[in-house]
């Protein structure tokens, strides 16, 4: 590395410190220097110096880091920040250390890098090998001398403990602190310490985040962001991953939340925002990890992360991650979970201008559904929660099999190309029970008198997916205007082919609502009732340029085409087609300045389209109806302003922010209710938000959000809509999570999840004038952790602390219990 700084001064660098393990670092480093190509220096054998181990903000030596070290990356620095942030018993000091960006660590590899910027000059040329290159010419406007010598400009990202200061896709190029957006990263320790095995679960650290349930069409996630549906705005490594199933954390880094419209980024959809879950990739570094986890609701839980260097192949490496599951649900008779996931994938070039990381990814369900409780006159029938309205033999079975080839190559400084492929098929089979009244039940009726109605869901399906997508980014100066110029094509293919018995089932006998028959074999029989074949091409163009305005200043504009073409044909009667053809365009535009480096204020507005017949067509609804194609266009207009501050040495980050969100033409949320219908009309969402992320101190981390938000429809062509609430959308959401180190290596934690009042319809009742409703809730949850040694952690967590019972998802058909209180015993390891 010296070398290469021989030649000319530094103009700046960049680097990111990337956690392996809690114990250990991994440092990536991207340098420009005059004309040399960029390089990514991850674990490679380059030679360096350094001198002068100090904190780059006080200028205090560090710990045992005074002299200089040279010599390869993995003989000299991984020592020295596994010496800086990890002891033999992983004191309760030196962990708090290293999840923060100012531990001894991050310092400790800024020094590193810093003082090798600075010692390269003076010392190249006795380092460098005998073919130095060609000095560059002097700069026009040389700086003035001074017996005080500046450091290059920091900037470090990435991810320690509860706080991101990045997200993870080249579409937004600036730190956590400068991007115009509401958002939340859920990271892998956060998880971890949470002992969460679901997406559903680990959302719920997201305010403005709510749960619905299983639908006829949608099994598997489902949630609204902002009050608005989200189910098809979820997207692995920042493409679609529409597929219905419940997905498993087990081979992500993080989870991205990002709200607000995002159509100029991610394409049509994302009315209310979208998640986006990072995968893990290979490393340069050797490790294994994985856990153990056992539960009171029946949970046997393990997983399993092994990294490899490939030998004799430099920048080259595989990983692997497996899972398998098994639970039930406390006090959810019946309901039963059982999958298995496995993730290999492989890279080459890693730490050079030419990267290739091929993955597959693979997740296997056997469940028995819950589709909860009926509601009764709009309200969750009050029966005991432990009431399964289904058959024993109820199944919900998925395949999800994703294949993506991800190239990158650095030309130069200024250009960098991306592309990513992906092939994915998403399978399911599923025969699920929806209680529901009778139509001749009154509320005069003793309740134990009532016997419900067993709705039979059921299809075959296969959803496969083609996504190719390729763009350059481009960075260069326009004056004094310094541009980061995302320029890209997308081509997706979604097709579905669901056949269904629905609506023909017969022999279904009904089951009491207050004591249901749950042991029953399924005995109904039925012809197949819907046959679809439905596919959605699209094509899209999109542009994205972040420009800084010296120092304080920064604009950044998007915009995306998408052409999107549909077909939808039932050949089972009463038959149905439809085909549609749309060009659409989005937008995003934002402004943020920067009073002082540690803060941004920024405006920012975008549009999202969505349109409604091709999202239908993917739905695997039975029969369409003929009023499906008045549906139109939706879109969503958002307007927001907010303000990001990081604090105590960039340790804890706070936000804040208010939105405006309109959106017309919304899609139905479920066509097989009779209560919705195609929705003509515009809905207004506003509110504010509010979060904090970090360390409070040394030893105490916090992670809290709260989000107000009003929701109304403001227009309708039916009038009886106008001023009902949005469907799904709390006012008030709240999470907390907190962690303290203790003396002796352990650890404790608590935290709480707060929803207020949620309705499950848009239209009320025909026969009382009522709208579906849930109560709110609080529950809370602990965890209690012992550090065996740096390898092995102890964790016992509680979730519903207080056995609390409350509704968690909600749907027009039905309504589903929380699970009860559970206690979890994790072993977590890492070599």
């Amino acid at each position: 590395m010296a070398a290469l700084f021989a030649s000319a001064p530094v103009a700046h660098w960049a680097g990111r410190i990337i956690r392996r393990n809690k114990a250990e670092w991994h440092l990536e480093c991207y340098c420009r220097s005059g004309s040399s190509t960029q390089k990514n220096f991850s674990n490679t054998p380059n030679q360096f110096l350094f001198a002068n181990m100090s904190n780059p903000r006080t200028g205090r030596p560090l710990t045992g880091a005074a002299g200089t070290l040279a010599g390869p990356l993995d003989e000299a620095v991984l020592p020295f920040l596994k010496e800086a942030t990890s002891n033999s018993r992983r004191t309760s000091t030196a962990r708090s250390a290293e999840r923060t960006n100012v531990s001894k660590g991050v310092l400790g590899a800024v020094a590193l890098v810093n003082a090798m910027l600075l010692s390269s000059g003076a010392q190249a040329n006795a380092q460098a090998p005998a073919a130095t290159p060609a000095p560059s010419p002097a700069p026009k406007n040389p700086p003035k001398t001074s017996s005080t010598t500046q450091l290059p400009e920091v900037v470090v990202t990435g991810t320690t403990g509860y706080r991101a200061d990045s997200l993870s896709l080249q579409k937004f190029p600036d730190p956590i602190l400068t991007t115009p957006r509401s958002e939340n990263v859920i990271t892998k320790d956060l998880m971890q310490d949470q002992g969460v095995t679901s997406l559903r679960d680990s959302l719920r650290n997201v305010s403005g985040i709510s749960i619905g349930a299983g639908e006829g069409s949608y099994q598997g996630d489902n949630f609204s962001i902002r009050g608005f549906a989200a189910r098809s705005d979820i997207f692995l490594d920042g493409m679609t991953d529409y597929g219905s199933y419940n997905r498993d954390p087990f081979n992500l880094e993080s989870i991205e939340v990002l709200k607000g419209p995002a159509s100029a980024e991610f394409g049509r959809g994302s009315s209310g925002g979208v998640v986006n879950q990072e995968s893990k990739t290979p490393q340069l570094q050797a490790f294994t990890q994985g856990s153990l986890q056992y539960g009171t609701d029946n949970t046997e839980r393990g997983t399993l992360d092994v990294n490899l260097p490939i030998a004799g192949l430099a920048g080259s490496a595989i990983r692997l991650n497996a899972m398998g599951n098994h639970s039930d649900v406390t006090d959810r008779n019946g309901a039963q979970y059982e999958r298995w996931g496995l993730a290999p994938s492989v890279a080459f070039g890693l730490g050079t201008p030419t990267r290739l990381t091929i993955s597959y990814f693979h997740q296997s369900e056997n469940n028995v559904p819950d589709y909860g409780i009926p509601w009764y006159f709009d309200r969750p029938a009050p029966v005991d929660r432990r009431n399964y309205y289904g058959f024993n033999d109820d199944y919900l079975k998925t395949d999800v099999n994703v294949g993506t080839i991800k190239f990158e190559h650095d030309f130069n400084d200024t250009f960098t190309l991306h592309e990513q492929f992906r092939l994915a098929d998403y399978r399911r089979n599923f025969r699920i029970s929806q209680a529901q009244l009778p139509d001749n039940a009154t509320t005069q009726m003793p309740v134990n008198s009532i016997q419900i109605e067993r709705a039979i869901i059921d299809g075959v399906s296969t959803d496969r997916l083609v996504d190719e997508d390729i763009n350059l980014v481009s960075k260069f100066d326009t004056g004094p205007i310094n541009h980061n110029l995302t320029t890209g094509f997308e081509f997706v293919h979604q097709s579905v082919d669901p056949r269904r018995i629905e609506p023909t089932w017969a022999n279904v006998p009904d089951t009491s609502l207050v004591s249901p028959h749950n042991q029953l074999a399924f005995p109904g029989t039925g012809t197949t009732g819907t046959e679809v074949n439905a596919t959605v091409n699209t094509v899209s163009l999109y542009v994205n340029d972040t420009a800084k305005i010296g120092k304080q200043w920064t604009v950044i504009g998007g915009l995306r085409y998408d052409h999107v073409s549909s077909t939808y044909n039932e050949s089972i009667p009463p038959t149905a087609e439809f085909n549609e053809s749309d060009d659409l365009f989005s937008w995003r535009g934002a402004l943020v300045y920067q009073p002082r480096p540690n803060g941004s204020i920024y405006l920012s507005s975008g549009v999202s389209v969505h349109p409604n017949i091709p999202q239908l067509s993917l739905s695997s609804e039975p029969t369409l109806p003929p009023e499906t194609k008045y549906a139109g266009i939706g879109r969503n207009v958002e307007i927001e302003m907010g303000t990001k501050w990081d604090l105590f040495d960039k340790r804890l980050s706070i936000s804040s922010a208010v939105f405006w969100d309109t959106q017309t033409n919304p899609a139905p949320v479920d066509l097989d209710d009779p209560l919705l219908e195609v929705f003509n009309g515009r809905e207004r969402v506003v509110g504010f938000e509010f979060g904090a992320v970090g360390h409070l101190t040394d030893k105490w981390q916090v992670l809290v959000n709260y989000t107000y938000q009003y929701g109304k429809i403001t227009a309708s062509s039916d009038p009886t809509l106008i001023g009902n609430p949005v469907l799904n959308a709390p006012k008030n959401t709240v999470n907390l999570w907190t962690t303290y180190d203790l003396p002796w290596g352990f650890e404790i934690g608590a935290g709480l999840n707060g929803v207020s009042t949620r309705t499950a319809s848009e239209s009320p009742d025909p026969a009382n004038g009522l709208i579906m409703q849930a109560p709110g809730y609080v529950i809370f949850s602990a965890m209690l952790k012992y550090h065996v040694n740096k390898n092995i952690d102890i964790q016992a967590n509680v979730t519903n602390l207080t056995d609390k019972y409350y509704y968690d998802g909600v749907h027009p058909g039905h309504v589903v219990p929380g699970e009860g209180r559970v206690l979890f015993i994790s072993t977590n390891f890492k070599f």
